[in-house]
């Protein structure tokens, strides 16, 4: 199944997106694949996500497209009983919500501190130049 990201993790709650960033993600795009299967009264599903995203880098503050895969695979589990515990849950409608498992799953895989490359050599702390773009002459502060 095909399936645009935006909207999913655009709608994620507060605690896992900056109103800064919920814009961000907005422009997500990937696809997902997902392979779902039952036993009995549970439902077993096999998620691969790929997505392209604009991240800001954290030396050089240049936009760059992250693209990545991540996938996982779990058990929901029918909701038997009220008490809340740690496994995944799908209510008596029937209905697996799969968006807050996607957008965690995402998260996650997103670098807390991006790089637009590995090399990247910043900005330049005397004049602000991006010294990937060119060398302003200033020396390197060790």
């Amino acid at each position: 199944m095909d399936h645009s990201l935006s909207e999913e993790i655009a709608a994620a709650p507060a605690v896992f997106l900056s109103k800064e960033a919920a814009g961000d993600f907005a422009r997500m795009d990937g696809r997902i694949e997902a392979t779902l299967g039952r036993e009995g009264t549970d439902v077993m599903v096999d998620l691969t996500v790929c997505y392209e995203t604009p991240l800001v880098c954290g030396r050089c503050l240049a936009e760059f497209v992250r693209r990545g895969e991540t996938g996982e695979r779990t058990m929901f589990f029918h909701q038997k009983d009220p008490e809340p515990d740690m496994l995944e849950r799908y209510g008596s409608d029937g209905w697996v919500d799969l968006g807050p498992w996607l957008r965690e799953l995402l998260l996650t895989d997103l670098p807390f501190y991006p790089l637009c490359d590995e090399e990247c050599r910043g900005l330049c702390p005397k004049c602000g130049q991006n010294r990937n773009d060119s060398d302003c002459g200033h020396l390197s502060e060790s």
